[in-house]
């Protein structure tokens, strides 16, 4: 009798040919992982630029508030204020009262640089009088914002009476809607202070 023979229920043994992916297999595996791949390297991609937009215009956004809010602050809080300009820069100074238990002034000033598209600030002492700044003091200012435009014209503060209106874009991007700040402030009324700021 023959051992060769398999049993009824024996399976019979794998070959080599049997075994493992042919090449067609992997080749249409692997392109299958790559185009997963890109897709999902696509979407992160997108997602990505997007939290990059919108941080970006979150934090322009928040600039330009604190810009604006510091200017009608000052001005609300001021006993009275003086537009300067200086060829296409403007500078607003004011004198301020500030918080406290005892009633305490400061000068407070703004400048706007239409070459540099920026608003800074600087306060100093109640009797120092604040003088239109040259480049290297303005650079000691503190920097508000940048990347201000006029809203209208090429000046973004403008008097009328004694109120100071401010209007001005910052812009956030090459592809985004700039940021619009536009308001007006006033002195305190019935407030006056005779410490010279300007």
């Amino acid at each position: 009798m023959s051992t060769d023979r398999l049993a009824p229920n024996a399976r019979p043994t794998a070959t080599s040919r049997d075994e493992g992916f042919t090449l067609t297999e992997m080749l249409v595996a692997s392109a299958l992982f790559s185009l997963v791949l890109l897709v999902a390297g696509g979407v992160f991609l997108g997602q990505f630029q997007a939290q990059q937009q919108v941080s970006a215009v979150t934090s322009t956004t928040t600039d330009a508030q604190l810009a604006g809010t510091t200017i009608d602050d000052g001005i609300r809080n001021s006993s009275g204020f003086e537009l300067t300009a200086t060829g296409s820069d403007q500078m607003v100074v004011a004198r301020v009262a500030g918080g406290g238990t005892t009633l305490a002034w400061t000068c407070q000033a703004w400048y706007y640089s239409a070459v540099a598209g920026t608003i800074r600030s600087t306060s100093t002492t109640p009797g120092t009088p604040v003088a239109v700044p040259t480049s290297s003091q303005l650079s000691t200012w503190a920097l508000l914002v940048d990347g201000v435009v006029p809203r209208t014209g090429s000046t973004i503060f403008g008097v009328g009476g004694d109120t100071l209106t401010v209007a001005f874009n910052v812009t956030t991007g090459e592809s985004y809607r700039p940021v619009a700040i536009s308001f007006s402030s006033s002195p305190l009324a019935g407030v006056t202070e005779t410490t010279s700021c300007y």
